[in-house]
């Protein structure tokens, strides 16, 4: 009789964290206020205003939103702060970033929100492959993760680079 097909990668007590499913089953929008701005150069706070108060924030129910300004122009910090405070009701969280660098934004956010109980003394595995979030969001999950992980690694659990083990 064979010896059944066995799941090494299970056997191997490797935690994986897949930040590509992790970002797949988030919602992202955009929010664009260039569309708000007077003679197409600077934000005028009554208009702003009426159209911050018009805005419905179910419809960014559960997303993390990128508010942005898609022209050059002179946006004061309070205007992101209007939508900001208008969105928070709703919105899983909200960024000030374009629309492409959102998955960056949220994959920092997550790792700022990590449980480190679950990774502790474990060997972890961080699937990324294909995101286009850049380093920052990788960076910030070694500080989080190497105090209190046994092993850390990227890459899938059968091709690994090993990026840091406790001694």
């Amino acid at each position: 009789m064979e010896d059944p097909i066995r799941n090494r990668v299970e056997e191997s007590g490797l935690v994986q964290l897949d930040l590509s499913q992790i970002l797949a089953a988030r919602t992202l929008k955009g929010l664009d206020v260039a569309p708000q701005l007077w003679q197409g150069l600077a934000i005028r706070e009554s208009d702003f205003r009426a159209w911050v108060s018009g805005l419905n924030p179910a419809d960014y129910s559960g997303a993390d939103v990128a508010v942005h300004c898609s022209k050059e122009a002179i946006v004061p910090e309070w205007a992101w702060m209007l939508v900001a405070s208008a969105l928070e009701s709703e919105a899983a969280s909200v960024h000030a970033c374009d629309p492409e660098g959102l998955s960056a934004a949220v994959l920092m956010r997550i790792a700022e929100e990590l449980d480190l109980g679950e990774f502790e003394g474990k060997r972890v595995v961080v699937k990324g492959c294909g995101l286009k979030s850049g380093p920052g969001p990788a960076m910030r999950i070694v500080e989080r993760l190497q105090p209190v992980v046994k092993a850390l690694m990227f890459g899938e659990p059968c091709s690994t680079v090993p990026v840091y083990k406790s001694r």
